[in-house]
């Protein structure tokens, strides 16, 4: 039956499977389209309302096996909006862009956290996959898939509403025509990870100044690049991305660095001179695994003793669960505690705002 120009089940039923049933029916209904084992061939006319009802399939399928994580990806899409939606509005800024992949989250939370199981899809129609091995497969590619994905933009709504709560009112890029001289420049647009590449030498991808007149210098790094920074680059292959992260879906670490001028950008590592400036804040997610298991929590130890933190680095978790191993940082002339804090967040903005309230930049 067609209606309207798209085809539907009078009784359609519920779930994924109505939804692949349609797909079905419109693809067997014109003959012009051709699906075999081998190949897929979708004729241009008919290409627009086959790629809406994989689509609707491909979330459907997607939804069906995430379970908890549609509703909290969801939640999390709106917190970030509102907390990067409340940084442009009080600043400058006309666009503070993520990774491609989560700002496709961020726009279509349903069919980004569904984006593996589009591939299932096509191979239901011409592989005559059951439902149940479709399922299976979906369970197996889009939880993980999603987890990451829903990991990224957590990190991002922590630390940027940690940003937002320093109450910025002006942001600059910071622009290096040699990878030597930086130098801040007028700027509407960040980008979270970005700096010109270089082997040895990182620098901020971002410069912002708040309302109350502290000026800060911003490095949202991968936590893996951080691992190099105490390492000559090699002679032979250097794995590091050379600072510049756009793009990366990986685990990150906010850093924050006083300056007393916007004239004076400060270089935030030489790798060739071994060279290190100490930051003013050092916030990074950790999962309860990574808490516990004895070399994630020897490379998180090694981390903040290598980028040293001029006051406690900021633990953030999701809930109370997780404990670091028996001897961590014990031996420190400092204590633990003095070193690290943890803060349980959740999704509570006021957390956020406390850990900028409890640490004096004056």
């Amino acid at each position: 039956m067609q209606e309207g120009g798209k085809w539907m089940l009078k009784n359609p039923g519920q779930g994924w499977q109505a939804c692949f049933f349609r797909l079905k029916q419109f693809t067997e209904t014109y003959e012009a389209i051709k699906v075999t084992r081998q190949s897929l061939f979708v004729p241009e006319e008919s290409k627009a309302e086959f790629y809406r009802l994989a689509e609707e399939t491909q979330k459907a399928l997607g939804m069906q096996v995430l379970g908890k994580y549609e509703e909290v990806g969801k939640k999390l899409v709106h917190k970030f909006r509102n907390t990067r939606q409340q940084i442009i509005a009080g600043s400058n800024l006309k666009e503070f862009r993520l990774a491609s992949a989560v700002e496709n989250l961020v726009e279509d939370p349903e069919l980004a956290m569904a984006k593996p199981a589009f591939g299932i899809i096509l191979d239901g129609l011409q592989q005559g996959l059951s439902q149940e091995d479709m399922e299976e497969q979906a369970r197996r590619q889009v939880i993980p898939f999603c987890k990451d994905l829903l990991r990224n933009l957590y990190e991002a709504w922590l630390y940027y509403g940690i940003v937002e709560a320093l109450r910025p009112v002006k942001f600059y890029g910071v622009y290096s025509p040699d990878t030597i001289d930086m130098q801040a420049v007028e700027t509407e647009k960040i980008v979270a990870g970005f700096q010109a590449a270089s082997p040895e030498r990182r620098m901020p991808e971002a410069i912002f100044i708040t309302e109350d007149g502290f000026i800060f210098a911003m490095k949202s790094e991968v936590a893996e690049e951080l691992d190099s920074y105490g390492e000559r680059p090699g002679r032979c292959r250097d794995l590091s991305a050379g600072g510049n992260t756009v793009d990366q879906i990986a685990h990150r670490v906010l850093l924050l660095y006083r300056m007393e001028s916007v004239e004076k950008v400060p270089l935030l590592a030489n790798r060739e001179k071994r060279y290190i400036l100490p930051n003013d804040m050092m916030c990074e997610f950790l999962l309860p695994e990574e808490m516990e298991r004895p070399l994630s929590a020897a490379i998180f130890e090694k981390r903040i003793r290598t980028i040293r933190s001029r006051r406690p680095v900021q633990i953030l978790t999701w809930d109370e669960k997780g404990t670091f191993p028996a001897g961590f940082l014990q031996d420190s002339p400092m204590a633990p505690q003095i070193l690290t804090k943890r803060t349980i967040v959740g999704m509570d903005e006021g957390k956020l705002r406390e850990i900028c309230q409890t640490i004096s930049f004056r």
